[in-house]
């Protein structure tokens, strides 16, 4: 458990990183789709990393942040261009 760093307005900074961490770890998406989009918003998920940080467990809840392997769905093309 690290001590998380505040910016000049006291807030816990969440980067670009931190939450393709959450996306991988926590529900399993994979970053960048518009299913990871709709899941930031809906899900605040930026609140959460913040509330995770400040609260020291955010490591640990991403510790196994791996990109998830692609199933064998992904060989088809509909699906690479039909944005699911």
């Amino acid at each position: 458990m690290r001590p998380y760093i505040t910016d000049l307005f006291g807030e816990i900074p969440v980067t670009h990183q931190d939450v393709d961490a959450w996306l991988i770890s926590v529900p399993g998406i994979q970053p960048g789709t518009k299913r990871a989009a709709h899941y930031i918003e809906a899900w605040s998920v930026v609140e959460k990393i913040r509330q995770a940080k400040r609260t020291g467990t955010f490591d640990a809840l991403t510790a196994k942040a791996e990109a998830p392997s692609p199933g064998w769905w992904h060989r088809f093309s509909w699906v690479r261009g039909s944005g699911f």
